[in-house]
């Protein structure tokens, strides 16, 4: 079980990564700005820990999801934390384009038509759907799915939501098995939004 669970931390991430890898920000944010107003250890479940981010694994419909054509991104950031025996786990990617509103209808737009997913995650075929998760509304703009993967090793759900703030594109993605808390995910999502300056 403890293997599995390290393998369903693995998937999550990699779901994030491929959602998330070549996201940046815009012109009047700096990095430094980002990594400031990005979520810390301090906000996560008593027991979490941070870590780095180990895979770069790409899927169907969310490869490249986060570089939007004819947007420039101009800064990127990401944090990333576990629960005990990496699980649950929590990616924070804040991104800045040359045109955030722009950006976020880009990205928004290609996400809404994405369903199904299939690959190949840690050695292990997975397939998977991605389907809208209706939550409260976040920041100027926002929408939230639901992404579950699966195979004949791997098992995980995660909560993924994409929010606009002024010219910061959120990306928050919980993941966990055998399923994610919601409530858990709201209090992230509200905890992120409102460090956003």
């Amino acid at each position: 079980m403890k293997r599995l669970a390290g393998v369903s931390a693995m998937v999550a991430m990699a779901v994030l990564s491929l959602t998330l890898v070549g996201v940046g920000s815009a012109a009047t944010t700096s990095v430094a700005r980002l990594r400031a107003e990005a979520l810390s250890i301090h906000q996560m479940p008593a027991g979490w820990a941070a870590r780095q981010p180990t895979e770069d694994v790409r899927m169907g419909c969310l490869t490249h999801l986060l570089e939007p054509k004819g947007v420039k991104e101009t800064h990127f950031v990401e944090v990333y934390y576990v629960g005990k025996g990496d699980l649950p786990l929590l990616v924070e990617t804040m991104t800045t384009y040359s045109n955030a509103k722009t950006a976020y209808k880009k990205i928004a737009a290609r996400i809404a038509v994405c369903r199904k997913l299939a690959g190949v995650l840690k050695g292990y075929p997975v397939t998977g759907t991605v389907r809208p998760l209706r939550i409260s509304h976040y920041g100027n703009a926002s929408v939230a799915y639901l992404i579950s993967l699966s195979g004949t090793r791997i098992t995980v759900k995660a909560d993924y939501a994409i929010v606009r703030k002024g010219s910061v594109i959120l990306c928050i993605l919980e993941g966990d098995y055998p399923s994610v808390n919601l409530g858990q995910f709201r209090s992230f999502i509200v905890k992120a939004v409102a460090r956003v300056k």
